[in-house]
């Protein structure tokens, strides 16, 4: 009777390290699995994000000299503000004085 319980036990203690077994490799399986996976991906970010920093230069750029036209056209506007007013104290100045 001893060696049919202990037969039994080996029997189980084999089953229970087989299935942990198993269970442990599937485990390892889909880790690799979801790393190589991650690791795509990564490379597709990577290849994204260098497609949307050209982009954006290239649109940095156009703002840039569309900045630059702006500022030389209000620096202009600016100038004849300036001589405008200059004139009409000009005048006001010479009314006053008549």
């Amino acid at each position: 009777m001893k060696k049919i319980l202990v037969i039994a036990a080996f029997i189980a203690f084999g089953t229970v390290s087989y299935a942990q077994d198993t269970a442990q490799t599937k485990t390892e399986k889909v880790v690799e699995a979801t790393k190589a996976t991650a690791k795509k991906v990564g490379k597709g970010i990577k290849k994204g994000a260098g497609v949307v920093g050209k982009e954006v230069k290239k649109d940095a750029i156009i703002v840039g000299e569309g900045t630059e036209k702006v500022a030389k056209k209000v620096g202009e506007g600016t100038v004849k503000a300036y001589d405008a007013t200059k004139e009409k104290v000009k005048e006001v100045t010479k009314k006053k004085d008549k």
